[in-house]
């Protein structure tokens, strides 16, 4: 597999989490199904297996949120560009009942509200996740067969 990309961190909360995301401040995230849309371009698959581990040094928004939320997969779209990442994350905002939980997360070096979407709709089983990736349109993703049972 190519090591730059974009990609889809699929996470859950089995229960609502109050959590300071470093600088950006404190939020309230309500339980259920996450998607966090970044980019590597280059050590993509360094960067997912960072984002799988729990101990780590927390250095990026989403690591707060990984801090307290299940990792349940990761969705890979190999050798798209960085900007790829907005427009995943503008098309996840598009499944219905998507919420953005923490403006700013995962944004701070672009203009989008978020990359951290909360999709209410999406079961934490693995079809619906499937079923999910399947709607994004960046070019066939990889499903790196990372869907957890969970951490």
């Amino acid at each position: 597999m190519p090591n730059s990309g974009v990609y889809v961190l699929w996470l859950h909360l089995s229960q609502r989490a109050t959590i300071t995301v470093g600088r950006l401040g404190i939020f309230t995230f309500p339980p259920g199904v996450y998607a966090y849309a970044g980019s590597a371009q280059r050590n993509l698959q360094q960067r997912i297996a960072r984002h799988r581990r729990l101990e780590k040094t927390l250095h990026w928004h989403v690591d707060y949120f990984r801090a307290e939320a299940g990792f349940l997969g990761v969705s890979v779209f190999p050798e798209a560009p960085k900007a790829g990442e907005c427009s995943c994350a503008a098309q996840l905002l598009r499944f219905p009942g998507a919420a953005i939980p923490a403006p700013g997360l995962g944004s701070s070096d672009c203009s989008c509200p978020s990359h951290l979407i909360h999709l209410p709709g999406v079961g934490p089983e693995l079809v619906s996740l499937g079923d999910a990736v399947h709607h994004i349109q960046l070019g066939a993703a990889e499903a790196l067969a990372l869907f957890d049972a969970g951490d």
